[in-house]
């Protein structure tokens, strides 16, 4: 077994093949958003609610030196742009493979936006990143969006935008929902690597949230990555639990008629 292989296991279950990401990387992008006010406190959410992985930028992962509770996967997030700039879609690096592997994470991930102006720049990052997670045997979490400034993400673009990601050594792919479950099942049967949905910004409905977890973990996703949709809602552990259970337990939305109703 390779290197990356065994940390593979740390983020996805090798009971199923399926993981649960919590990305808390909104800091950088967005400041203080309701419910990163305190990153501990969201870290903490993360690792009771029962989280395979959180998505983390350098800085933060010492606040994971306090924990007591058992620690899920731990990714480092490479990618930095903010919404104060002119350029949010035009994502540079900001840390490194050996510098994630000084910090004791078991992966990093890095955001490439295709449709954007710096596009070229953020395919050139892309291929750096992966030659360096090859030497080191870092898994490479590849955050693919096919957005920009100048273009909305649509299905095609979608799954363009993954293919990328997989043709340039993504072990594991984040995409948003593509709005059809029949592409997201071509997206997931076309590659050789697990694809993860996105929870996006905050669901008002979070019956139709669940429902999109739940049919999209049967068009073939491998794993759910939830941060606004969980640490914005009133109830967050609730809501990540909800996942948890969908993704790894066979549950459906309609389980939770608790949450249902809050």
């Amino acid at each position: 077994m390779s290197g990356k292989q065994l940390r593979l296991k740390r983020i996805i279950s090798p009971v199923d093949g399926r993981t649960v990401l919590f990305p808390l990387d909104h800091g950088v992008s967005y400041g203080p958003l309701p419910g990163l006010e305190c990153i501990d406190r969201a870290v903490d959410l993360g690792i009771r609610a029962g989280a395979d992985a959180l998505v983390l930028h350098k800085g933060m992962l010492r606040c994971l030196e306090t924990a007591v509770s058992p620690l899920p996967g731990i990714i480092m997030h490479l990618s930095a742009s903010t919404c104060i700039g002119p350029a949010i879609c035009h994502k540079v690096l900001a840390g490194s493979v050996e510098e994630a592997v000084r910090l004791g994470a078991d992966a990093v991930s890095v955001q490439i936006n295709l449709g954007d102006p710096q596009e070229p720049e953020m395919l050139r990052d892309l291929g750096r990143i992966g030659q360096s997670c090859s030497e080191w045997q870092i898994p490479l979490l590849v955050m693919a969006y096919a957005g920009g400034k100048q273009h909305r993400d649509c299905g095609p673009r979608i799954a363009h935008a993954a293919r990328v990601a997989a043709e340039l050594g993504a072990d594991l792919i984040k995409i948003p929902f593509p709005e059809d479950y029949d592409l997201l099942a071509s997206i997931t049967s076309s590659l050789c690597v697990p694809v993860v949905v996105a929870g996006g910004v905050p669901q008002g409905d979070i019956a139709r949230f669940l429902q999109i977890v739940e049919k999209s973990m049967e068009a073939g996703a491998g794993g759910i990555a939830a941060g606004r949709s969980v640490f914005q809602h009133a109830d967050p552990m609730a809501v990540l639990t909800a996942i948890r259970g969908i993704v790894h337990e066979g549950a459906t939305a309609a389980n939770n008629p608790a949450l249902l109703t809050a």
